[in-house]
């Protein structure tokens, strides 16, 4: 969100005033603190100055002191003389030069002169002493002496006279009224002070030029020293003061002397000099005592008018860069806009020279102003030569021509079909699309024509093929209603939606287009699938393909009050898929094969009935021929001919006894009587019965440990019996015939092995049908009904085990079935 700009300055504004309050308080923080750190500085400067002038004066006093206390009572020269020199010889020599001692004419009774004794070092700074005489050393009365009366003015206060000169050096002397123990004035005591010691410290204390100030006073607030002296005097004279030393001046004379002759506002602090009553000054000008709180104050000052300055700045700034902003971004805009037309002129003119239709434009006073290629390739003029002629010149379709002449007549963007000509005169038939645009100031109308005779032709060819499907369609209804079987079509949710002729036939009101099977449904009309069993929605031909699987000969059957039997149905169902693969319903076609199934019942209980009645006159048969064989010996021609009919009534009897089991296998009748067995001591008994009879093979069993099985003996020695049989049937020449048998997990395998003349591929699936027979017609054939193997898997089947083949032709072939074990206890049993 963009932040107005009167809120912009608004905000500015007050953080300006923000900003200055507080620079203004943290200026007058900061300025108390450096005026207390200069006026700090200014008395750490007078104590500074105080430290060291501290002995020099102190011990002056002290001297003078102590002096006064030993002489006062002394009245005799020579002890006096011995008193001055004892004491100056012990004062330090670089700071007391000589001390003096002049006494009152009224301290000596009678007549006695009066004492004046001068104590001195022979050179300044040295140890010597020597004393003499004041009244000599010295011009003129003593008691005339200003620094005298002074001295004796000041009731034993210190008295400091004029500096003076001794030997080119400078000397200012401390002075002071002498006193008796009662009190009495009898003169005065003066010490000369090695003035350079202590100006000295001053002068370096002083800065140049006037800024600071440090002088002293003594206890009475007389001057003691001053760093301009010369001008103090002359203005203290210039004032109407008769003074002739500094001594004479008071602390208020230096004060009023710096407030009128020094410019600008002075500071004074004063620091005493121990407990001697002495007092440092230390004036200094404002100015210069101050001036880091000028020069913070002008940083203060420049930093408040940068910061406004760049606060009252931004807002022109920002509006500014605002509008060169602005600006800018018209600018790109219209770049970004031209460029876009550009671009949109390109993609226009790239769109109209790769446009499959042929794109014209039209003005308001019907000439062409635009022609793509597609335009020339469908009306065969070409660009130059179409651009800027009259329209009616070159597309002269009578539609076309009644078009261009009001723009009114097509709406924009409506497709209709016309007529164009071609510029070498053939007619085409386009369709039409047109709008109206604004261009240039004026009305411009865009013709798109797509070129429309292969969509014709192809118009023509789906309406013939439309009528050869409608024929088809027609075809294929009369074909499928007349078709003998049943023909149902259901959609995905199972719902019916076609029925056949035949299919309303065979299933009355279950067959109705529309109707959705359901269980009651089958229930109600006694459907049954397979071996009588009522069926449920799900496992019907039709549900099962609508779930992708495609069934064969499924086996329906129910009764038909019409038709008053039980109807036999064989149903085939597949899914129907569209182009990707998706179920989009079902069909289930059926046959009526209740002939065919009545057909076979009725063959079936032929076969068990000729067995029954076949059976009695063979064994009658069989037991006579045996019978004659066993009475008196016959002649060799009949006993030939009784061999003959006991092989035949034999050959007989085994045909009986197949025919009796595929019967009995067929309608579900066949019985085991199951036992636990060794079931390679079976096969071994087996065939060793078969060796006896087949001289020309080698039969034998792969010996291994006893294998305890549970089945029917009689019935599996059958199919051992009909494996072996077989092997050596289809091995002519002889050869081997092997029995193995394999243990396996829960089962074990028999396999029976010949190296005959083999089975042929496309004859191995069928091998286990009823009456089929592979070598039949061949010159293989041997003979035989071709139920032998059939009856054999279906005993195997019964035992719970199965069967297979492999066979390879001309080298031999491999029965194998398998059957499971016994149970444990029966194994244990049959072995103990």
């Amino acid at each position: 969100m963009k932040l107005p700009f009167k809120s912009l300055v608004s905000i500015l504004l007050l953080l300006g005033v923000v900003f200055t309050g507080g620079l203004v308080a943290f200026y007058s923080m900061t300025r108390q603190r450096l005026e207390a750190e200069a006026l700090l500085r200014q008395m750490l400067r007078a104590k500074e100055v105080a430290y060291l002038l501290k002995p020099g004066i102190v011990y002056t006093g002290h001297v003078a002191e102590s002096t006064a206390a030993v002489v006062a009572p002394v009245r005799d020269s020579a002890e006096l003389e011995r008193f001055l020199q004892a004491l100056l010889s012990s004062a330090p020599s670089e700071a007391i030069h000589g001390l003096g001692v002049w006494f009152e004419p009224s301290a000596f009774p009678g007549e006695r002169p009066a004492l004046a004794l001068y104590a001195q070092r022979v050179e300044p700074g040295q140890a010597s002493v020597v004393v003499t005489d004041a009244r000599e050393s010295q011009p003129g009365e003593i008691r005339e002496q200003r620094w005298y009366q002074q001295a004796m003015e000041g009731q034993g206060a210190p008295v400091f006279p004029e500096p003076h000169h001794v030997r080119d050096s400078i000397y200012r002397v401390h002075v002071r009224a002498l006193r008796e123990a009662s009190g009495t004035l009898v003169g005065v005591i003066a010490v000369d002070i090695f003035i350079p010691e202590l100006h000295g410290i001053l002068q370096q204390a002083n800065a140049p030029g006037g800024e600071e100030l440090l002088y002293v006073t003594t206890p009475r607030g007389r001057i003691f020293a001053y760093p301009g002296k010369v001008p103090l005097l002359e203005w203290a004279r210039s004032q109407g003061l008769t003074v002739a030393s500094l001594g004479e001046l008071t602390l208020g004379d230096a004060l009023q002397y710096e407030a009128r002759q020094m410019p600008g506002p002075r500071r004074t602090t004063k620091v005493e000099v121990g407990e001697s009553g002495w007092t440092v000054h230390v004036s200094s000008a404002e100015s210069s005592l101050f001036s880091s709180i000028r020069r913070f104050r002008l940083a203060i000052l420049l930093l408040g008018v940068a910061v406004w300055t760049v606060l009252l700045a931004v807002p022109f700034l920002v509006h500014r860069t605002l509008r060169v902003r602005q600006l800018s971004f018209a600018l790109e805009e219209r770049r970004r806009l031209h460029g876009v037309l550009e671009r949109s002129e390109r993609r226009l003119r790239e769109v109209l020279e790769t446009s499959l239709d042929a794109v014209v434009a039209v003005d308001c006073y019907q000439r062409i102003t635009e022609w793509n290629v597609q335009a020339e390739r469908l009306l065969g003029w070409t660009k130059e030569e179409a651009v800027g002629r009259p329209a009616f010149e070159v597309l002269l379709g009578p539609e076309l021509q009644q078009l261009l002449a009001r723009w009114e007549v097509v709406a924009p963007r409506q497709r209709s079909c016309a007529t164009v000509q071609r510029r070498d005169g053939e007619l085409l038939p386009v369709e039409l699309s047109t709008t109206i645009v604004q261009s240039g100031g004026m009305l411009v109308r865009y013709l798109f024509l797509a070129d429309i005779t292969e969509r014709q032709r192809s118009e023509e060819e789906r309406t013939r093929l439309l009528s050869q499907l409608q024929q088809r369609s027609a075809e294929l209804q009369a074909t499928i209603d007349n078709m003998v079987d049943s023909v149902v079509v259901s959609d995905t949710s199972g719902r019916i939606t076609f029925v056949n002729k035949a299919g309303r036939q065979f299933f009355g009101e279950v067959g109705s287009a529309g109707l959705q099977l359901s269980n009651s449904y089958l229930e109600l009309f006694g459907v049954r699938l397979g071996a009588d069993r009522v069926p449920r929605v799900e496992e019907m031909p039709l549900q099962r393909a609508l779930r992708g699987n495609v069934v064969v000969d499924a086996d329906l059957s129910f009764p038909s009050p019409e038709r008053r039997r039980t109807l036999h149905l064989r149903a085939n169902a597949a899914p129907i898929r569209d182009e990707h693969g998706r179920i989009t319903g079902a069909v289930s076609v059926a046959r009526d094969v209740t002939d065919m199934i009545e057909l076979d019942h009725l063959k079936d209980e032929f076969v068990r009935v000729a067995a029954h009645e076949l059976k009695t006159p063979v064994a009658i048969m069989n037991s006579y021929a045996q019978l004659a064989l066993k009475s008196e010996p016959k002649p060799t021609t009949y006993r030939k001919m009784l061999d003959a009919i006991n092989r035949g009534a034999d050959r007989i009897d085994r045909i009986v006894r197949e025919l009796l089991d595929v019967s009995q296998l067929h309608l579900g009748r066949l019985e085991l009587t199951e036992e636990p067995l060794d079931l390679r001591e079976l096969a071994e008994e087996t065939v060793a019965n078969m060796a006896a009879q087949s001289t020309q093979h080698h039969l034998w069993v792969k010996p291994g440990e006893p294998i305890i099985i549970r089945g029917d003996r009689t019935r599996l020695r059958q199919v051992l019996v009909v494996l072996l049989d077989n092997a050596v049937r289809y091995s002519p020449s002889g050869g081997r015939v092997e029995v193995r048998l394999e243990r396996h997990a829960h089962e074990v395998e028999v396999g029976v092995s010949d190296e005959g003349i083999g089975i042929p591929v496309e004859r191995q699936a069928r091998l286990f049908e009823r009456f089929y027979r592979a070598h039949s017609g061949t010159s293989h054939d041997r003979g035989g009904m071709g139920v032998g193997l059939y009856i054999s898997r279906e005993i195997i089947f019964h035992h719970g085990g199965s069967m297979r083949v492999s066979s390879e032709e001309g080298k031999g072939s491999t029965f194998c079935f398998s059957v499971p074990y016994a149970p444990q206890r029966e194994r244990e049993d049959l072995h103990s």
